[in-house]
């Protein structure tokens, strides 16, 4: 009998789940999507059922493709997107409604309101989390203040504890996710006087429990056995959220590891044993529990790889008809263009500031919007294509600079980094050192070494990473392209600092263009409806 792992990531539009051995070979992997609804343009919310679903699913199939029986898997563990709120009647289970995620934008005013009026930095010596538009805290709070009704009877949850409570029926949360929320971070429990700065304690019956990561959150149900093929009392220790899964997936458990994410959000973390000093930069980022006496100090841009996404979606189709007649894949293609641009993209620069929420690391924005900046009639769209590549490694730069660790290696996951072309163009940019861990789901790997560690496969997180964590790429930086990266990173913040008030600006002016617009179709359509015929 072997000793397998299922590792499971929760993610924000893909749910997957992953059988691991010992050495942290992924020996199969599911993967399931869920749509993301917007009501209105700044609102982002997932069905919760058909997020359990697709979780459900995702397990099978990894199970159904490792070889291995369910019997032989020792234990499970989840981690999942953080923020947003989750809500389930505290009776029922059921949810109270779709769950809000942290890339929504309804409590952009809450989030204002508290840079603007200091009560993110009366709590940040406490938490060392900056709040932005998606976070629990604020969430709560506008619901607090507009659907009090849904909170009464209520818990709330974060993504990995509702797939958690569906295998378990477990209600709880860790240290990690909570903290994002606002916790006492040296201390990874609850605080009624962060609670009441955010002035959420009226509703503090919402909070769960806080388990450690390795704690036993409950054992596979039979209902949850049937639906997913493990085996009924298999253990399922708590899990992380993503950002410090992922980190330990990827090998940052020591102090001065670092890793960027380059998936749905850019994440850049950096590993410290040390939050006796406070938290710098002051009022933003999140300062995250990690290992027993660690903590992961990181930055999040809302919005990476979905800028690319988006470009291609709107203006690939002539990408991919060129890819066609040249007999090459849409990427290689890319790449191929990227290669034949001049470093700089011909002096366009690109915002990626395309989550409806705004960004919320290096700097907090609810209304912040993308922009290309240095367009001429003469820039064409690999121009375009090039500056995007550059302007998400230059937002990552943003976030590592910002914090005081002196970083010399980046381990870079997520699906960026499956592309030699924009490692290169992150090592050039940063001016560091790029290293490349073996695999992909390092999500789902970290919550397998949690579960390793939980159950004693591991002694501890270092052992597991050191077992399981592959480097398989690195890319040194080009120091000569990197001080001419240097120059355009520099406008590239001096232009993200001079809009900040046009960001505003524009958001009002939107606001009002928007009801305009409603006013004159509600209007339209009084109009044209038929008078009624006479009899």
């Amino acid at each position: 009998m072997g000793e397998y792992i299922l590792g499971i990531d929760a993610g924000t539009s893909v749910l997957k789940a992953a059988v691991f051995d010992r050495a942290g070979t992924e020996l199969s992997r599911g993967a399931h999507s869920v749509g993301i609804d917007s009501p209105e343009p700044h609102l982002a919310e997932e069905d919760m059922d058909q997020v359990w679903e697709a979780a459900a699913d995702a397990i099978k199939d990894a199970i159904a493709g490792s070889g291995v029986d369910a019997s032989e898997i020792v234990a499970v563990s989840v981690t999942g997107q953080g923020d947003g709120v989750w809500l389930v009647d505290s009776a029922t289970g059921r949810p109270k409604g779709p769950a809000i995620l942290w890339t929504d934008g309804r409590a952009g005013g809450i989030i204002d309101d508290w840079y603007a009026n200091g009560t993110v930095t009366s709590q940040f010596a406490i938490t060392g989390t900056g709040p932005y538009a998606g976070t629990t805290s604020a969430v709560l709070r506008w619901r607090a203040d507009n659907e009090p009704e849904v909170l009464e009877g209520a818990t709330t949850l974060w993504c990995k504890d509702w797939v958690e409570f569906n295998l378990t029926g477990d209600l709880s949360t860790d240290p990690s996710d909570a903290s994002l929320s606002g916790i006492d971070t040296a201390g990874r429990q609850w605080s009624k006087q962060v609670n009441t700065i955010w002035g959420i304690d009226r509703v503090s019956h919402v909070l769960p429990p806080i388990k450690a990561p390795t704690d036993v959150a409950g054992t596979v149900t039979d209902a949850a056995s049937e639906r997913t093929g493990l085996v009924a009392g298999t253990p399922v220790y708590k899990g992380q959220m993503d950002i410090t899964a992922s980190s330990l997936g990827v090998g940052v458990v020591r102090p001065g590891d670092c890793m960027a994410v380059i998936g749905t959000a850019g994440i850049v973390t950096v590993c410290t044993d040390d939050v006796s000093k406070g938290f710098e930069p002051q009022d933003v980022g999140w300062t995250i529990p990690h290992g027993p006496d660690t903590w992961i100090r990181a930055m999040g841009m809302n919005s990476c790889t979905p800028n690319l996404d988006w470009f291609l979606r709107e203006f690939g189709a002539a990408f991919q008809a060129d890819a066609e007649v040249a007999g090459q894949a849409l990427f290689a293609h890319l790449e191929e263009r990227i290669l034949a641009t001049p470093i700089g993209a011909r002096g366009v620069i690109f915002h990626g500031y395309l989550a409806p929420g705004g960004e919320r690391a290096p700097f907090v924005k609810p209304s912040a919007r993308g922009s290309f900046s240095g367009l001429t009639g003469t820039h064409d769209r690999s121009d375009m294509l090039r500056a995007i590549y550059e302007g998400v490694a230059y937002g990552i730069r943003d976030c590592l600079d910002s914090i005081p660790t002196e970083v010399q290696t980046v381990r870079l996951a997520g699906g960026g980094a499956n592309s030699a072309v924009w490692c290169q163009i992150f090592a050039d940019v940063l001016g560091r050192r790029i290293i490349v861990p073996a695999g992909s789901e390092f999500g789902a790997k970290g919550a397998a070494i949690v579960a390793g560690v939980g159950s004693g496969v591991y002694a501890s997180y270092a052992e597991g990473a050191d077992a399981t964590v592959e480097i398989v790429r690195e890319y040194e930086p080009d120091l000569e392209k990197t001080a001419v990266y240097t120059e355009l990173f520099t406008a590239y913040r001096a232009i993200r600092e001079a809009n900040a008030k046009v960001w505003d600006q524009l958001q009002v002016a939107t606001r009002k263009a928007a009801a305009y617009a409603a006013a004159t179709k509600q209007q339209a359509g009084a109009t044209t409806q038929p008078e009624p015929i006479a009899v």
